[in-house]
């Protein structure tokens, strides 16, 4: 079992379960998957992630670690399962806190933290939508096939949007959830005005 997939999981579920908030895996991915992105706007590596993910027909960020994590964390207890919506348990957020003292995880938090409170910000329906619009992801959707994600390709489109984010809000952002609302806003944008998912940004 991966211990970083397994952290990150338990994380965002227990942060989206303080606002009452349930998630299926999917979700789980995208807000995950989001958050390894900005490590990316803050320069960490994606190897460093821990993971990787594909992208599926459906256009989701697809990882084999968080799948197997999702299963583990519902079997032993720490995770709430309703019909495909999960939520931390009181023993889980138990769990979470013990784990984030750990200095393994330190470096993963503001990342996720970022990520989740992007919910706070903006309808989660829109979080997804921001995120399924991610060029690597937005292409997987047209050409309907599945495709490994972050490759040095798909750094190098995000890195032209997150240059310019940087330019205006800074690297070292107090809060990562302020890259996160102004890119995903930004991709959602683009969308309505029938913009490419890859351009406007450069």
């Amino acid at each position: 079992m991966n211990p970083d997939a397994s952290f990150d999981h338990l994380f965002v579920v227990g942060e989206l379960s303080k606002a009452g908030q349930s998630l299926n895996l999917s979700e789980v991915q995208i807000f995950i998957y989001l958050a390894c992105m900005l490590g990316l706007y803050n320069g960490r590596p994606v190897a460093k992630w821990g993971y990787s993910f594909v992208a599926t027909p459906d256009s989701s960020p697809f990882s084999i670690e968080l799948f197997e994590a999702s299963d583990s964390l519902v079997t032993s207890g720490l995770v709430t399962n309703d019909d495909g919506f999960m939520m931390i348990s009181e023993r889980g957020q138990k769990e979470l806190d013990r784990w984030e003292r750990l200095t393994r995880f330190t470096p993963r938090v503001p990342y996720l933290r970022g990520a989740t409170g992007a919910a706070v910000a903006m309808p989660l329906s829109f979080v997804k939508e921001g995120v399924e619009l991610e060029p690597q992801l937005h292409n997987a959707r047209a050409l309907k096939h599945s495709r490994h994600l972050l490759d040095d390709a798909g750094i190098s489109q995000i890195y032209r949007h997150f240059q310019v984010l940087e330019s205006s809000l800074g690297k070292n952002v107090p809060d990562y959830m302020i890259p996160a609302v102004v890119w995903l806003s930004f991709l959602l944008e683009q969308d309505d005005q029938g913009g490419a998912a890859g351009g406007g940004l450069r």
